[in-house]
């Protein structure tokens, strides 16, 4: 049997609009990957096995019907994360407050999918309101991570990633605030976009609560995928929203400044007093500076501020999306814990990270006086994106951690180089890209000496996605890349 798995999603679509291959047969061997594969990832979570099938054999009567002209992705099943509403599919974010929650209509995502022509074969999982870097909860349980049982795919956007990896679907939409789709996209060694923000519509994203039509402040969406060219053909579908978002503003990107690695101006910042990072990503990291150096780089060590001046920022206007969505009592515990940070260092919190307990009973005042300083911020990168084209950053300080999610927040440890960390620096390095609304490609690089992936996190000036895209694209003709696990 061919191996379906192994090819971009884009050329199954050509296959399909070829007749080359069905889209019943494409959607039956991905079903019955996710049959062998699933039960010990537990990636994907839900299923509409029946109706996928039905809509393949619809798209198949279409071609041959040739009744008009098909979508870039016809006859293409997918996967999409168990936070964007599926017209009669659940679609719980993790929580069992929501495990019967049957959207009466599709989110921007699935519908501009639709659109497209893809089949939505069910959702992804993620952690409880896509909020840890874990992906688990009490409705479905615990993924686990393809490269190693043991360690967890990352989240928000963990199944997504996990399922891509393993072959289970061809593509994936993640939705990012702390990293969430960067930070599983490393862990499992695929591709992720943190789109600049804005692009993509948000509507039907959970959360917010269901039937919330404002975007949330930091938070985007974008695709996942294992290969470049499926990446930044996705993104340039999600970026050509349904009608029901016909008022979106659509954005000309600019064509890269560069076309070669010899012609790109790069930073790297790989240290920083705040977050150190592992001395296994950081042999991967030495590794791709030589790479870079083969193909005359223009390279530096730079870095646009230290990241103690821009975290307090960040943690600050998280905390004042998330906070005003938790019960009083989780409030309550965070604005004492705000004001003990006040008075005494608190231990495990990241520099910076008592802003994130004081944001969620701040006053509007309060956080219009933290948003002039993230303006500031975006002021001063511009002028540090006309010095150079990509900066080169970690997306977190180790690659897959193992599994914690039987140990309380508050309590969990990074081990980083055979020294404890907070666990809150796992989004310490996806900070400036998300608090300043910068493009973002987490795009895999290597292996740790144990078989572990690791991504770079490839940053660019706010509106440059194709520059970073076409960045992650030069690496992958270095032979820089996805690897299939196992």
């Amino acid at each position: 049997m061919r191996q379906l798995h192994q090819l971009p999603a884009f050329t199954l679509a050509s296959m399909i609009r070829e007749g080359e291959v069905s889209s019943r047969e494409v959607t039956e061997y991905f079903l019955g990957r996710i049959d062998r594969l699933n039960p010990d990832l537990n990636a994907v979570v839900w299923l509409d096995r029946e109706e996928a099938l039905r809509a393949a054999d619809r798209a198949d009567l279409e071609l041959r019907k040739a009744e008009a002209d098909p979508g870039p992705l016809h006859g293409v099943p997918m996967t999409l994360k168990d936070c964007y509403e599926v017209l009669n599919m659940p679609t719980t974010a993790g929580s069992p407050t929501l495990k019967d929650h049957y959207p009466a209509r599709d989110s921007a995502v699935a519908a501009t999918l639709r659109k497209a022509g893809a089949i939505i074969l069910g959702h992804t999982n993620v952690p409880l309101w896509a909020s840890d870097l874990q992906s688990y909860n009490a409705v479905y349980g615990r993924s686990n991570n393809p490269w190693d049982r043991t360690r967890t795919p990352g989240g928000s956007s963990g199944g997504a990633a996990a399922a891509l990896a393993a072959g289970m679907t061809p593509l994936e939409v993640g939705s990012d605030i702390g990293g969430s789709i960067r930070t599983p996209a490393h862990f499992c060694g695929v591709y992720g976009h943190k789109p600049t923000q804005g692009l993509i519509p948000l509507r039907g994203h959970v959360p917010g609560p269901p039937g919330v039509v404002s975007p949330p402040d930091l938070a985007v969406a974008g695709p996942m995928a294992n290969t470049i060219d499926d990446l930044e053909k996705l993104f340039d579908i999600l970026r050509q929203p349904d009608y029901s978002d016909r008022n979106f503003i659509r954005l000309d990107l600019p064509d890269p400044r560069f076309r070669s690695l010899a012609d790109c101006r790069v930073a790297l910042w790989f240290k920083d007093p705040d977050s150190p990072i592992d001395s296994e990503v950081d042999e991967v990291y030495h590794r791709l500076i030589e790479a870079l150096s083969r193909a005359r780089c223009p390279w530096q060590y730079q870095s646009p501020f230290d990241l103690s001046r821009i975290l307090p920022i960040y943690f600050n206007l998280l905390g004042s999306v998330i906070g005003p969505t938790l019960p009083s009592g989780p409030r309550m515990q965070m604005r004492l814990v705000g004001w003990l940070s006040r008075f005494i260092r608190l231990p495990n919190l990241s520099a910076g990270m008592e802003q994130f307990a004081r944001a969620a009973n701040q006053s509007h005042g309060d956080w219009a006086r933290w948003n002039e300083l993230r303006h500031q911020l975006i002021h001063h990168i511009e002028g540090f994106f006309d010095q150079f084209d990509i900066l080169l950053c970690p997306v977190t300080p180790t690659a897959a951690i193992p599994h914690q999610t039987d140990i309380p927040f508050e309590k969990r440890k990074l081990k980083v180089s055979g020294r404890l960390r907070p666990y809150s620096d796992l989004m310490t390095w996806i900070a400036p890209a998300t608090c300043l609304g910068l493009p973002a490609t987490s795009a895999p690089v290597g292996q740790t000496s144990g078989g572990l992936p690791v991504n770079v996190q490839i940053i660019g000036g706010r509106g440059m996605d194709r520059q970073t895209l076409e960045f992650a694209r030069l690496l992958s003709k270095e032979g820089l890349g996805f690897n299939k696990p196992g």
